[in-house]
């Protein structure tokens, strides 16, 4: 029952595509790498590779239609300085995280994005490049690990790259699986909408 439930309010999460294709559909990517300096805190996991070199790692990413790199506030500047010319930051805010400590922590992950497709400027929904998502532990995730991204974020950052359905997404560091099930629902064709639009 648990399980079911998680699954249903994911599904609700991800959502429904704000963007309309354009005719011609897109190769997207999408990265979620260790952050630098953190490659230790996934040593246990199955693909476990050490430090990313990233910029390879962007050199890679810039040969997609549009693609979106997650990374940490700290990192930012030294990622930032790898990317070309012409990449926006958008920022997904977490919300306090209630632990002492001697520095303040930082309640936001920047999200470095290139390319997608650009969406009319009139109709009633706006993309935006900012995210207000609190984090709780998704206990109920299958193949959970440290850094999953929730069907919110997902979702939003679908939106930023303009996708939908009929492009492509390639999950370069896929984790737990949960970008690729959200994708999965995100761009799904809706049957009853296909036969409207046929």
């Amino acid at each position: 029952m648990r399980c079911r439930q998680a699954r249903h309010r994911f599904t609700r999460s991800a959502g429904r595509p704000v963007a309309v294709a354009d005719g011609r559909p897109l190769r997207l990517a999408y990265a979620d790498p260790p952050y630098p300096g953190n490659s230790r805190l996934y040593r246990s996991h199955r693909d476990y590779g050490g430090e990313v070199d990233h910029a390879a790692l962007i050199n890679q990413l810039s040969g997609f239609d549009g693609w979106a790199l997650s990374t940490s506030a700290a990192a930012l500047p030294a990622v930032l300085a790898l990317c070309p010319p012409g990449v926006r930051v958008a920022a997904w805010h977490k919300g306090e995280r209630p632990t002492a400590s001697r520095w303040p922590l930082s309640a936001w992950e920047p999200v470095i994005y290139s390319g997608g497709r650009q969406q009319p400027s009139t109709g009633p929904a706006r993309r935006v490049d900012s995210l207000v998502h609190g984090v709780a532990a998704m206990t109920t995730l299958p193949g959970r690990i440290i850094g999953a991204k929730p069907a919110a974020f997902c979702r939003w950052m679908f939106d930023l790259l303009g996708a939908a359905p009929g492009d492509t997404l390639d999950d370069l560091f896929p984790g737990s699986g949960a970008v690729a099930r959200a994708w999965d629902v995100y761009a799904r064709v809706d049957p009853i909408c296909a036969r409207r639009v046929a």
